[in-house]
């Protein structure tokens, strides 16, 4: 959910799965003002593409990284490694 004014929010079945789609939701928004941000107008998919993606996304056609719990675990556990070698004191 993008909040006027007041940032980002995401809920999930598990910490990991709400980081997650945050990550997800910031970084879209991270392209998204980039592009805008170039002042060229924005190239806009076919409809088509749109269905086809948003369909993706939800998992009604071919799967969906959302729909997966074992992507997320992947990811997090992906996550955890990555912030462990920057920051090894992270948890203290």
């Amino acid at each position: 959910m993008i909040l006027r004014n007041h940032g980002l929010l995401t809920v999930g079945t598990s910490p990991a799965q709400a980081f997650l789609r945050m990550h997800y939701l910031e970084n879209a928004c991270q392209i998204q003002t980039t592009a805008m941000a170039g002042g060229a107008p924005l190239l806009i998919p076919a409809p088509e593409v749109c269905e086809l993606t948003a369909r993706q996304l939800s998992g009604d056609q071919h799967g969906s990284d959302f729909q997966d719990d074992k992507a997320y675990d992947l990811a997090w556990a992906a996550l955890l490694r990555l912030v462990e070698r920057i920051a090894p004191d992270y948890a203290h």
